[in-house]
């Protein structure tokens, strides 16, 4: 049973749990398949090395390379590696996540280039991934659109993942080899110039090359025209690619995104982007400077939900991390140049600052309502009394139905006192007393006194049965 030929595996199983399906494609090490786990039902895409290539030993340490390095990161847009081995027939194979879709290659083929908002979104989302390698001390060193696999989500947005770790190695290695007898060490198309040259590489190199893979993506053309000859490769040792608008002047190129490429696709490491999620970033601000059509408003629309519905189901993500996702999402510029931006989601169980900023409002709101009524009440008329009735007339509509309920709940909460009050003997009533009438020293007649007495209005009017009492001088 040997590798080299597609149809010599198909329907044979592999490693007793694989069996073959179809045949999907192939490359420098081996034939890749369509396989079906035979117990657990899941599809796996397996790679086989060539049946030439068993015996070599740096073959096979780059395919056992890959195996290793795809297996250390857990990401979303990284493929995932299930299995790898060897059966006793002497096949080497590489188990994998299958991806239902085509490459970015096979896209760009077919469509020559992508709307700039969907190449945003597809150099986000690799940038993701090899950020996730970076941060793991793990380059790349053969990014291209063959190794950018996209598969549609169910809101029509692209799935990116990343493939093909086979050499890929680890930052601190110090060895970097640009060809060997059988094979080259990357894709002399996405160079960066470093690695033409044969220095040592850092993740700056990997951003060279994404950022070339972002130039074929928005115009459809290499960013070093004839960028596989020998002439234009050593030329590119020390030159600048072509700019934008060169190669595609029908299009208005905004000067930021031209300014994005000329940093990230600088000869010398040291000029670019610290990190390449960077570069992702402000490859999205660029691009949402542009003119939107419709396509562009859609496909954000769906971004934008799939970011927040990401933000909301990830409790453990911080803010910042939201505010990077939905900031790559964010509805493209306006025809007037005005960007609107998308609001950052919150995540579950962090706190909404939008509410710390609507009850200050409210209540200076219901300040400011309350003086102007108090004010217009005190006025006898004018504007100030007609503007203070309606608003109490207002009061009175929208608290009128809640009265019955407000005086339940206070009735309800009202507390009654069991306990009898202590008994209080009620205050002694006094007599009243008759005004008090002064008197004169001068008036020493009773008729003088009788006088002074009716005209008090303290005379009254005795029963028949009762002899009217006299006022006896002491």
């Amino acid at each position: 049973m040997t590798s080299d030929s597609g149809s010599s595996l198909i329907g044979t199983i592999i490693a007793d749990r694989y069996r073959i399906i179809k045949s999907v494609g192939a490359g420098g090490m081996g034939q890749v398949y369509l396989a079906e786990h035979i117990k657990m039902k899941r599809k796996s895409a397996i790679k086989v090395m060539r049946s030439a290539l068993v015996g070599d030993p740096e073959a096979m340490q780059r395919f056992t390379r890959e195996a290793e390095n795809a297996s250390k990161l857990s990401h979303p847009n990284v493929a995932s590696i299930f299995d790898f081995g060897e059966t006793p027939e002497g096949l080497v194979y590489l188990a994998m996540e299958f991806i239902e879709g085509e490459s970015l290659h096979q896209t760009l083929t077919r469509e020559m280039a992508l709307h700039p908002m969907v190449a945003a979104d597809v150099i986000g989302q690799s940038a993701d991934a090899l950020q996730a390698a970076h941060d793991l001390d793990i380059l790349h060193r053969d990014l291209k659109p063959d190794n950018l696999m996209l598969s549609k989500r169910a809101d029509g947005t692209f799935l990116v993942k990343l493939v093909d770790f086979g050499i890929a190695r680890t930052m601190d290695s110090g060895v970097t080899r640009v060809t060997r007898t059988g094979f080259a060490v990357g894709t002399p198309e996405y160079m960066s110039p470093e690695q033409l040259a044969g220095d040592v590489l850092d993740a700056r190199s990997d951003q060279y090359a994404l950022a070339l893979v972002a130039f074929v993506a928005l115009t459809g053309q290499e960013a070093f025209s004839d960028a596989s000859g020998k002439d234009s490769l050593i030329l590119r040792l020390t030159s600048r690619p072509r700019r934008l608008a060169e190669v595609r002047a029908d299009i208005d190129w905004p000067v930021p995104l031209q300014s994005v490429f000329d940093r990230a696709l600088a000869p010398d490491a040291a000029d670019r982007f610290a990190r390449i999620a960077d570069f992702a970033d402000d490859l999205s601000n660029a691009i949402s400077l542009m003119t939107p059509t419709q396509t562009a408003e859609m496909y954000s629309r769906a971004l934008m939900g799939r970011s927040i519905g990401v933000a909301r189901r990830t409790p453990s993500m911080d803010q910042p991390t939201v505010g990077r996702a939905v900031d790559r999402s964010r509805t493209p510029a306006t025809a007037s140049g005005t960007v609107v931006s998308v609001p950052v989601a919150k995540a579950i169980g962090m706190p909404d600052p939008s509410r710390r900023r609507v009850f200050p409002v409210l209540l200076l709101i219901g300040a400011f309502v309350y003086a102007l009524y108090w004010f217009g009440a005190q006025q006898p008329a004018g504007a100030a009394r007609s503007v203070s009735d309606a608003i109490g007339s207002i009061s009175r509509t929208v608290a009128g139905p809640l009265m019955p309920y407000i005086d339940r709940m206070r009735n309800a909460a009202t507390v009654v006192d069991t306990v009898p009050a202590p008994a209080v003997a009620p205050p002694a009533t006094k007599k009243p007393r008759a005004p008090r009438v002064k008197r004169d020293s001068a008036a020493g007649t009773a008729g003088e006194r009788a006088s002074v007495a009716s005209d008090s209005g303290a005379a009254t009017k005795a029963p028949p049965d009762t002899a009217p009492s006299s006022h006896h001088p002491r």
